[in-house]
């Protein structure tokens, strides 16, 4: 059966706002009917006001959320008919309370096959601080897939996916820096060892603060998968679509009205 997923971090999702985004959650919810996913998460989820829109909008979903004392949490819907278990996983918390943890949804598939999202919103800023509590998130994963594949006899069907957040490192008084591809580069060859690649995207950038910043685009999000998983093609190679502003006729009036990055989707066939 073939399966569609949705990741996006909607910046600061409180469900309240004024001027372009005084109706932000009505709007990120067409968009996702839109889009009709059958697995969605919504990252830097704030507050209760979006769970109670969601699960109204959605009647046909269930929905589970992170909890803790971090203010972002990782909203996750499923259509109804999946069979699916979530798991909070805190060791991406790194025993700091204000860390946010990882959401791990495993689906069952046909012939009692499972499918692990781990769905992760990592540790931001190129400090040698926020560098290094990415390249331990990362060993987690390398940790997580192991012992996954331990129980599968080496055949589990595993996908990391969200906001990554890699944006390099910057250390001072250093020649040490990394540019955030060369942080890209380092983590798929981590990855790499675990049988975890990253899939290609329709758009060089998930990330744009609009014309006017200072920051230019970035690639921040990202998919990576275990290479038992066949995905659709999106076009010219790609296997995931940046949708969200790196679509839009005026990027700059999509960011303003939803988010700074754009939602990533895609489709997994032959599962």
């Amino acid at each position: 059966m073939p399966l569609r997923i949705l990741s996006w971090n909607v910046e600061h999702f409180t469900g309240h706002g004024t001027g372009a985004r005084s109706d932000r959650v009505t709007r990120v919810a067409q968009l996702i009917e839109d889009e009709d996913p059958d697995i969605f998460a919504l990252m830097e989820v704030k507050g209760s006001t979006v769970f109670t829109e969601f699960t109204n909008r959605f009647p046909g979903y269930s929905f589970s959320i992170t909890e803790g004392t971090q203010v972002q949490e990782i909203l996750i819907g499923v259509r109804g008919g999946l069979s699916a278990f979530f798991t909070q996983r805190n060791e991406f918390k790194r025993s700091n309370p204000n860390l946010r943890p990882a959401a791990l949804l495993t689906v069952t598939l046909a012939g009692d096959e499972r499918l692990s999202l781990l769905f992760s919103h990592l540790k931001s800023l190129p400090s040698p601080e926020g560098f290094g509590l990415r390249d331990a998130m990362f060993d987690k994963v390398r940790s997580l897939k192991k012992a996954i594949d331990g129980a599968t006899d080496g055949a589990g069907k595993f996908i990391l996916l969200g906001d990554l957040n890699t944006m390099g490192l910057n250390m001072t008084y250093s020649n040490a820096d990394l540019t955030g591809d060369e942080e890209i580069t380092r983590v798929d060859r981590i990855l790499r060892r675990r049988d975890l690649h990253r899939q290609m995207k329709t758009h060089p950038a998930t990330f744009n603060n609009g014309s006017t910043s200072s920051y230019p685009p970035a690639d921040l999000d990202h998919v990576y998968a275990s290479s038992n998983l066949s995905f659709a093609d999106q076009g010219q190679g790609a296997t995931v679509r940046v949708g969200g502003w790196a679509e839009a006729a005026d990027p700059d009036a999509w960011i303003a009205a939803f988010s700074d990055h754009a939602p990533l989707i895609f489709e997994l066939q032959d599962l």
